[in-house]
């Protein structure tokens, strides 16, 4: 199935009988029982045909029932679900969801069981996706510990200014207003976080389509969404929108209406990365960490000919990467003597409860470049604390465009 990358990722990875049920109850789909002396393989391959012979549009209309599903499966929608998890399940509904046995049966239970909550986690997830791009993200502080309004009238006056400044029509405007958790990235600990999704229709559009085997134009309209969140933990107001004018009115909306406070301005000082210190051998600091050990797994520089050189050593290596670099190039070697532009840590975090013990890899690239905004939450918040923990990282305050860094604070 070619053309259903996502439902054949979950015909792979839910339970044969489960797939079948679902198929049967969702879209009404007959297919052969399964036979108890067949494999999982064989089940699969069965159904595998049955859904290969539907029409195109028909198996297109699964595969994007399929899609959402499987957006709340990778790092960010597990992230998404977890800090729901709480809000959304009363003590019976919690047991049986916290029994499922992976995050592709916690998602599709989500869509089953609770229709509303699995569409704010989606929008919960694009928020996310969008906090960990520049382009898409400005940050600005607020008061912390504010409780936001969410009666009627604030929400309809949220509403009605929303429009106004998008140049919308009210009706053309949704708003969606909902708490979660997300991970302090100081301590780690699960705290509030506010979320306001903003979606509102574009000009329509004209586009080309066959009808009766003839082109024809057909009028469309498209709904673009931003995010808005608030952390009373630490009082950060954030913005999250690929419309990059419009951010700072959206903040000072939100702050008006729902925050209900005066609102200055002020951006969340922006966070670079100062990794010239690992061209010294040294220890990291572990307290009150889940973390076996770090290594410095890779250290790279450049010099003004634009010739570089890259030293990596494995994650059992007995010795460290200034010991092997000097046996590779030299005993004189030391990198100390050159400006880096690449390190990569190997963060080996301990098993706790039902979490395996793994791997995180840090990235640590050119003038200050880093890959934590891929990261989980939870991984990203660790991540922050110990590389200011580290002095591996420093603020440098309120930029406009931010060229050289890839994380917001």
């Amino acid at each position: 199935m070619n053309d259903a990358e996502n439902l054949a990722k979950l015909l792979g990875h839910l339970k044969p009988e489960r797939f079948h049920s679902f198929m049967a109850d969702e879209f009404g789909l007959v297919m052969p029982e399964l036979e108890k002396k067949k494999t999982k393989t064989e089940h699969r391959q069965v159904m595998e045909a049955v859904l290969a012979a539907l029409p195109v549009l028909e198996r297109q209309r699964i595969e994007e029932v399929a899609e959402k599903i499987i957006l709340l499966t990778d790092g960010a929608g597990q992230d998404v679900v977890e800090g729901f998890r709480d809000g959304i399940f009363d003590d019976a509904d919690r047991e049986a969801f916290d029994a499922l046995r992976d995050q592709y049966e916690r998602a599709l239970w989500l869509y089953a069981n609770a229709a509303e909550i699995f569409k704010e986690a989606l929008d919960a997830r694009q928020a996310d996706v969008f906090r960990q791009s520049v382009t898409c993200y400005s940050g600005f502080v607020a008061p912390k510990a504010l409780v936001m309004a969410t009666d009627e009238k604030a929400k309809d006056a949220f509403h009605e200014n929303v429009a106004r400044q998008l140049g919308c029509a009210k009706d053309d405007v949704a708003i969606q207003i909902f708490k979660r958790l997300r991970p302090n990235s100081q301590t780690g600990e699960d705290v509030d976080l506010y979320q306001i999704s903003v979606h509102n229709n574009r000009p329509p559009e004209i586009i080309d389509c066959v009808q009766a085997s003839e082109l024809v134009a057909q009028e469309v309209v498209r709904a673009v969404s931003s995010h808005i969140t608030y952390e009373p933990d630490n009082g950060h107001l954030e913005v999250l929108s690929r419309e990059t004018d419009g951010r700072e009115a959206l903040a000072r909306i939100a702050a008006d209406c729902l925050l209900q406070s005066p609102f200055s301005g002020e951006r969340i000082p922006l966070k670079q990365y100062d990794y010239q210190s690992l061209a010294a051998p040294r220890s990291f600091d572990l307290s009150g960490e889940n973390v076996a050990s770090v290594k410095v797994a890779e250290l790279g520089y450049s010099d003004s000919n634009h010739r570089s050189l890259l030293v990596k050593i494995w994650a059992k290596d007995p010795d460290d990467i200034h010991t092997a670099a000097k046996s590779l190039i030299g005993p004189s070697f030391d990198f100390r003597h050159h400006r880096l532009t690449y390190a990569r840590l190997s963060i080996r975090l301990k098993k706790v409860g039902r979490e395996r013990a793994r791997t995180i890899s840090v990235i640590l690239r050119d003038d200050n470049k880093c890959n934590i905004k891929t990261k989980r939450e939870k991984d990203r918040a660790l991540c922050d604390r110990l590389l200011a923990k580290w002095k591996l990282v420093k603020e440098i305050g309120d930029v406009v465009e931010a060229p050289v860094d890839e994380v917001a604070a």
